[in-house]
């Protein structure tokens, strides 16, 4: 007879479509629209990299509340919800004269429904599916916005010979037309269809649980570069805010958060204005790096599975720093593809590798609500680092290379963060409220 592919892979390729659409349309297609609305309106490159930044404020405020509603209402609902919102935002988009209006169509359209429809409610899906999976599915899941980010340039073509006006309508059908179908695949945890996690029957599920006790019995020579073979902890919210690890991936994501923010804003502004690139040739060059950055996306994903999570994520950072400091002195596009092979590439690993970093430090089990929580304390890099970098742009010769040298150095901190986070371990905290947030309470 033959084996049935586990459903949580029919989950994984319908968010690969997904990712694809919102990361081409959405979330790299931003840098499409940056120059002709540049040419157009002459919106300066602080105001248009404040777009991203209160955007991804508003998401990051949102982030708690999309991450309750999907741990307790799945992610199906609320993506359809969210897609849905993103269509219409593409289409009040197209009709946009003054940066007010375009504010408002990405903050209470696009990027609310991003919270809602996209990344978060995918991952909180493929956390519930699978776990000792988790690092190649999440991998295989962030490639999507990978493919769709490579093909950015189709966008700026498109752009270029129909006007972004129209573009902005064929987003809004795309969304509709594809997503919300693809939307109908997700499902929130394998229970509900008398299925696994990992796709392991009952059986096995028994056996593994018994050889894990048998393994946790005997001393095993564990080395610093393995992955932890520890049963995953499975703490609420409350829990997650009392230990040490929740506060030390915080800040390690704090200082990591301005480099998305950048790279989707100014990495394609950057080389048409310093290397006197065309519009297509330089949205070109962003979709190449997106293109190179499918292969960190998958293979540190895959890689994750086997070894210590911390130490990878350090090793990518201090990559990505190099990366974009090597970024900040190119003059020549024959370099460009070498520059962009060693930042790219670690820049991807971390996109899936934030996710089963989460996983593996507070498990599945309120996935969503945590790592909304934990967004919260990105955003003042995620919202600043647009605008501040933009504005470095606008008022000094070398703005841009200033500030890429900055966000470089600021990895050497984030390397440093994530070494130090600890697993929590038995005895889990107490999951009550912590002491710091009852002072806003009035004590209660």
């Amino acid at each position: 007879m033959k084996k049935r592919i586990y459903y949580g892979w029919w989950i994984v390729l319908a968010g690969v479509g997904i990712g694809a659409l919102a990361s081409g349309l959405f979330h790299y297609g931003f840098s499409a629209f940056f120059i002709p609305w540049r040419k157009q309106f002459g919106w300066s490159r602080a105001s248009l990299g404040g777009v991203i930044g209160f955007a991804r404020l508003e998401g990051g405020i949102a982030a708690p509340i999309a991450g309750w509603f999907v741990d307790n209402f799945g992610p199906r609902k609320m993506m359809l919800l969210g897609i849905g919102m993103m269509g219409l935002g593409f289409i009040v988009l197209s009709q946009v004269t003054t940066i007010i209006q375009l504010y408002l169509a990405f903050l209470l359209l696009l990027a609310l429904g991003s919270s809602f429809g996209t990344y978060r409610p995918l991952q909180v899906a493929v956390a519930n599916w699978f776990m000792l999976k988790r690092g190649r599915a999440m991998g295989l899941l962030m490639a999507g916005s990978g493919l769709g980010g490579s093909f950015v340039f189709l966008f700026a073509m498109l752009i270029e010979n129909r006007g972004w006006e129209e573009a902005a309508i064929i987003a809004g059908l795309l969304m509709w037309c594809i997503g919300l179908p693809l939307t109908l695949v997700i499902r929130h945890k394998p229970e509900e269809m008398g299925l696994t996690i990992d796709g392991e029957d009952v059986f096995k599920v028994s056996s593994s649980s018994s050889k894990v006790e048998e393994i946790q019995s005997k001393p095993k020579i564990h080395r610093f570069w393995q992955k932890d073979e520890r049963p995953e902890p499975d703490l609420s919210l409350m829990q997650a805010l009392r230990t040490q690890s929740f506060w030390v991936l915080a800040l390690t994501y704090a200082i990591w958060a301005a480099m998305p923010g950048i790279t989707t804003v100014h990495i394609a502004p950057f080389l048409a204005e310093e290397l006197n690139l065309d519009y297509v040739t330089a949205l070109g060059a962003l979709s190449f790096f997106v293109a190179a950055s499918i292969i960190g996306r998958v293979g540190f994903g895959f890689i994750s599975d086997y070894f210590n999570i911390r130490i990878l994520l350090s090793i990518l950072f201090l990559f990505q720093g190099l990366g974009i400091f090597l970024f900040s002195e190119v003059q020549s596009l024959s370099v460009v593809p070498f520059y962009v092979v060693i930042f790219a590439i670690p820049y991807g690993g971390t996109i899936p590798l934030r996710a089963v970093a989460q996983g593996y430090f507070f498990g599945k089990k309120n996935f969503g609500t945590i790592g909304g929580f934990l967004q919260i304390v990105d955003l003042p890099a995620t919202v600043s680092a647009p605008i501040w970098v933009g504005w470095l742009a606008d008022t000094l010769p070398d703005g841009y290379r200033l500030g890429f040298k900055i966000v470089a150095f600021s990895m050497i901190l984030a390397a440093v963060a994530i070494l130090l986070a600890r697993r929590p371990t038995e005895p889990f905290p107490e999951d009550k409220v912590p002491n710091f947030f009852k002072m806003f309470s009035g004590g209660k």
